[in-house]
């Protein structure tokens, strides 16, 4: 049975900013969908994905520091990581430099779990930009990184926090 079109929308011009916006959305959704069987598998959300994969590239690192790498606020950075620390994927600890600090770290499951989700983004991306010529591929990520440090420049100071990787 032939699929369903469609519906109908004006397309924006092709090198349009909007076209940019519409594609990134795309291809966002597309991973968000067939990650979700992935994620579902391992009882965690995208939200807490990137909680454990902060956790993973940095080391134990303060709730405020995930929060910051994210962009999210610290009670929503806190609710994320709660439920971690309630699944055994993160585990709660003194800061070894400051004993009054408390960390959160990955456990063997959570980087188990992280090294999972992280190994299917990339089959999934690997799938995708398989037939993807090199020089377009790297063409597109000169955009990106072009559009993210544009977009960077003209944050205000307040607004200019890291950015997650």
């Amino acid at each position: 049975m032939p699929s369903s079109p469609r519906p109908s929308v004006p397309t924006p011009r092709a090198a349009s900013p909007e076209a940019l916006a519409g594609s990134v959305r795309d291809v966002m959704r597309t991973l968000l969908r067939r990650l979700h069987p992935v994620l579902e598998e391992e009882g965690i959300s995208m939200g807490q994905f990137w909680g454990l994969h902060v956790v993973s590239r940095f080391g134990p690192t303060s709730v405020r520091s995930v929060a910051d790498h994210l962009l999210v606020s610290a009670p929503t950075a806190c609710t994320n990581l709660d439920a971690l620390v309630r699944a055994g994927l993160l585990e709660r600890r003194r800061s070894e430099a400051d004993r009054r600090v408390v960390e959160v770290a990955l456990t063997p499951r959570g980087r188990r779990a992280e090294a999972r989700v992280g190994r299917a983004i990339a089959r999934m991306m690997d799938e995708g930009t398989r037939r993807i010529p090199r020089h377009d591929l790297e063409v597109a990520g000169r955009v990106f990184r072009s559009l993210v440090d544009r977009l960077e420049a003209t944050d205000s100071p307040s607004r200019n926090r890291p950015r997650a990787s």
